[in-house]
């Protein structure tokens, strides 16, 4: 009920994209250009999405210091605006195509493929996804509730609904921005770096090939499935797109983290300037470990104090966090890779990848999983001594 009016309609996108992918699949706009031209594309595409990123913060500063008043200046921005937009649609779908085309090579080359193309084939469409409603006890972390909104929600909006879910159920809310989404095609964001991107298509790729298997389809069956669900969709999203990065920018190509979510991936491109002093992940898993102690002591009241000083100390070190609650906690810590997440899941699936020999038998190996006990049964597996397998 608090957010009617802003659920997000997800039959009428995948309807809308649909057609529009049918269409380039058609017309296949990136088949004739040379590898160097592809990939130039792609990174003059990038940088004109920074650009438009940048105007829109100017237009809205121009707004904020004028009362919310259009003025000359914003006018001007605003003309440019509609034109670089106008732009970036016209040569989306033959991006779009372009990085596809490079993940499915790279899905090829691990195996990972059935008459010599992934299955299923490599879809996404840059786009804003909507935002995530999480909603969490107060007394201790887990994800009570989840709904996608639209990405146009305002801010004041998403504030009044937080507000009003404590006020009225005494529960602990948070709406986000997500970076991707694994419908079919898949949503990516186009406003991060080329190495987030490439990974993050991976990522919602593995989700549509894990839906055809027992894990894919226990996603929802409890907060441990959907934890390694969404850690094997990092793990094979990072090393599928580090390896493309490496292949088809290999002048951009840099050691990446693990660890990708969607506050750290944001707060990555501010941290550049900061001084190593401050370390993200430390920080926020120092943060996580003392919140668990204290909502276990009972003490809910003191939790949220500290989670609201531990995020002033964030926003002072140049990490704008909106929000650091349980519901934030709870969102975050469903990725095992994350700073947020004290579940051991994520050390052992990255254990398991680290024993078995490629990304195809990973994969086959954990995707019949159904229930936690099944990935310890596939570690005490793979960790025999090889005499024994």
């Amino acid at each position: 009920m608090q957010v009617a009016g802003w659920q997000f309609d997800l039959l009428t996108w995948e309807i809308h994209a649909l057609r529009e992918k049918i269409g380039a699949d058609m017309t296949h706009p990136a088949r004739a250009l040379l590898p160097t031209i592809a990939t130039e594309q792609v990174l003059d595409y990038l940088a004109q999405a920074r650009q438009i990123v940048d105007l829109e913060n100017q237009i809205n500063k121009i707004y904020s210091e004028n009362n919310n008043h259009a003025t000359a200046a914003s006018a001007s921005l605003q003309q440019t605006l509609d034109q670089l937009r106008q732009r970036q649609n016209s040569v989306r779908p033959t991006v779009e195509q372009i990085i596809q085309n490079q993940i499915a090579r790279e899905l090829i080359k691990n195996n990972l493929q059935l008459y010599g193309m992934p299955l299923p084939p490599v879809q996404f469409t840059f786009v804003e996804p909507p935002k995530k409603l999480i909603v969490s006890p107060r007394d201790h972390i887990e994800t009570f509730y989840g709904e996608m909104v639209q990405a146009e929600m305002p801010l004041a909006a998403i504030e009044q609904t937080e507000r009003a879910i404590r006020q009225q159920k005494n529960l602990s809310a948070y709406i986000t921005n997500i970076g991707g989404l694994g419908a079919f095609p898949t949503m990516v964001v186009d406003r991060a770096g080329l190495d987030w991107i490439l990974s993050t298509v991976a990522h919602e790729w593995t989700h549509n090939y894990l839906a055809f298997f027992p894990l894919g389809l226990s996603y929802f069956s409890s907060p441990d499935m959907t934890t390694i669900n969404e850690t094997v969709a990092e793990i094979v999203g990072n090393e599928v797109g580090q390896t493309a990065l490496q292949t088809f920018y290999p002048t951009l190509a840099t050691p990446i983290k693990s660890t990708i979510t969607n506050d750290s991936a944001e707060a990555s491109q501010v941290a550049v300037e900061q001084p190593p002093a401050f370390d993200f992940d430390t920080e926020m898993r120092k943060t996580r470990l003392m919140v668990d102690q204290i909502l276990a002591a009972g003490k809910v009241d003191e939790a949220e104090r500290y989670m609201e000083e531990r995020r002033l100390l964030f926003v002072q070190h140049g990490y704008p966090l909106r929000v650091l609650n349980q519901a934030y906690f709870a969102f975050n810590g469903s990725y095992g890779t994350s700073p947020a997440s004290t579940s051991p899941i994520g050390p052992k699936l990255f254990l398991l990848r680290h024993l078995t020999p490629d990304l195809k038998t990973f994969l086959i190996t954990v995707r019949g999983i159904t229930q936690p006990n099944d990935l310890d049964a596939a570690l005490a597996h793979w960790n025999r001594p090889k005499r024994e397998n």
